[in-house]
């Protein structure tokens, strides 16, 4: 009886942690009277960065830092779909008019797309984990 209120628990709980919606943190450079609360490092108590729940599960955080031909560089973080998931990449784009250069960061934990190396733990990991110690020790 024991052994299956463990197995019980433990099903309810992953059913929990794996149809949890993404949720990553949300900012831009347009629009805001607060250009610098998007940069690295992320302030996320600033009023223009938000927490948003990522609408299809097949998205990812983003992290997307634009380096123009002048030095001027632009923040995007938002949740949308990307190739290559949990990794950054670099590109370089020549336009009509300008040159940029464009780093695209994705990660697929909870708020993961703070920071520069985006490879924090999600709440979600760090309970499921929990559970399992607690109960397997």
């Amino acid at each position: 009886m024991n052994n299956a209120v463990y197995w019980l628990v433990l099903s309810g709980l992953l059913r929990i942690l794996l149809v949890s919606p993404l949720r990553c943190y949300e900012c831009d450079l347009i629009g805001n009277a607060s250009m610098y609360s998007c940069f690295d490092p992320l302030d996320t108590t600033h009023d223009d960065v938000r927490v948003t729940q990522c609408q299809d599960p097949r998205e990812t955080c983003l992290k997307v830092k634009t380096r123009f031909e002048d030095g001027d560089v632009f923040y995007q973080r938002k949740c949308g779909k990307a190739k290559h998931k949990d990794s950054c990449k670099d590109l370089h784009l020549n336009g009509t008019r300008y040159m940029l250069d464009v780093e695209v960061c994705s990660c697929q934990t909870d708020l993961c797309n703070t920071a520069d190396s985006m490879s924090a733990l999600s709440s979600r990991t760090i309970a499921f984990i929990t559970f399992l110690w607690a109960f397997l020790l």
